[in-house]
């Protein structure tokens, strides 16, 4: 004790104190232990497949690196994925794709087309354009609504939408301007 303290201290290895770093440490990494109700998004026998959040990075030259989660027992009979090199962790949920496959050329225009059947729960995606690209169309499957912003040199299509059936994203954009 401290002259003139009276309360007494723990010390850093007192039973008490450990308790202490110990619920701290608890609370601190509860973030990380997986909630029984994110059990229950996944696919179940309804087929319904639980949460689909990507990242599709495209080139100039309509190449893909698509980076995310998705939440399913089974991604090989997604549409999108048909055709492309991909790694998929079942426990994890996290997906890396590499795809010549999404976009096609018409003319001056350039068309990303994006198909993943399925009815989710919830569903995100971001397509990052070439910053050289002018965007000339968007189309979405209905319970999605699509957003454009400029981000890390690039332009950004962001669509997102809840208890879907089926997502079906089409962009048209023009890299000749």
């Amino acid at each position: 004790m401290i002259e003139g303290d009276e309360r007494s201290r723990p010390s850093r290895g007192s039973p008490s104190a450990v308790g202490v770093y110990l619920l701290l440490a608890a609370i601190a990494f509860s973030p990380l232990v997986p909630s029984p109700a994110l059990a229950d998004d996944a696919v179940g026998a309804d087929g319904d497949f639980g949460s689909i959040v990507l990242d599709v990075y495209l080139d100039a030259e309509g190449r893909a690196l698509i980076v995310g989660y998705i939440e399913a027992d089974g991604v090989e009979d997604l549409a999108f994925l048909e055709g492309t090199e991909f790694f998929y962790d079942e426990d994890t949920g996290e997906l890396y794709a590499r795809s010549g496959g999404l976009t096609s050329v018409l003319g001056d225009e350039t068309r990303v087309e994006f198909e993943a059947g399925a009815d989710w729960k919830e569903g995100h995606l971001a397509f990052y354009l070439p910053k050289e690209a002018e965007l000339m169309a968007v189309s979405c499957s209905e319970g999605l609504d699509y957003s454009v912003v400029e981000a890390e040199d690039s332009m950004k299509v962001e669509v997102l939408g809840y208890d879907v059936e089926g997502i079906e994203v089409v962009i048209g954009y023009d890299l000749a301007g």
